[in-house]
């Protein structure tokens, strides 16, 4: 399940061509909270495009199942200490706590059950004073697109997720508050920083 080596190749051209800039303007938009003493978690973060936005911290743990994914994401030059690895968040065992966990359109991948354990664990992984970053989807009025969207991804990626869910919700269930939110793309996308309670 949630699979996204078949479209690696061509993910970032398709989001660029259905939603224009807008999911790149979603992610970028909040990490200029990313302190310089900051060590970073990326779950999840495709073809590495995010890397180039990072600010200079002091250490990026970056997580991808996806194997072709991954190996695209490598090939971005960052003047960083780089940590990738290749794993399913669900079986990560992080050996240390994270300043600044980042979920770039990851949360909406997994069903409810799965998305309660995610969100749990990353509860455990930040540090108290520590911020969760995510930028995901969300349902409007204008449902359509994302519902394709949904469809396409279950086809070609095994996406586990039946349809767009909350996170929102499950988010502030699993001891979050929000401290900063920004809408995109007529609200379709959203970016907010949550801080653990």
């Amino acid at each position: 399940m949630n699979n996204f080596n078949f479209i690696a190749p061509f993910y970032d051209r398709l989001a660029r061509i259905v939603f224009g800039r807008s999911i790149e303007n979603a992610t970028y938009h909040f990490l200029s909270e990313i302190q310089e003493d900051s060590a970073v978690l990326i779950l999840g973060g495709g073809t590495g495009k995010i890397l180039s936005s990072i600010p200079k911290c002091e250490k990026v743990t970056y997580l991808e199942k996806s194997e072709k994914m991954i190996n695209r994401a490598k090939t971005h030059k960052v003047d960083m200490d780089m940590e990738f690895i290749n794993k399913d968040f669900l079986a990560f065992d992080a050996k240390h706590s994270y300043d600044f966990i980042i979920c770039p359109f990851f949360l909406d991948c997994f069903n409810e059950k799965n998305l309660d354990e995610v969100i749990n664990q990353i509860d455990g992984l930040i540090k108290t004073d520590g911020k969760l970053l995510v930028t995901d989807f969300q349902a409007t009025r204008k449902q359509l697109l994302i519902r394709l969207m949904h469809l396409f991804f279950r086809i070609f990626a095994s996406l586990e997720s039946k349809k767009l869910k909350n996170i929102h919700r499950f988010i502030l269930q699993n001891r979050f508050e929000i401290e900063k939110e920004e809408f995109f793309h007529k609200n379709m996308i959203f970016s907010r920083v949550y801080r653990n309670l």
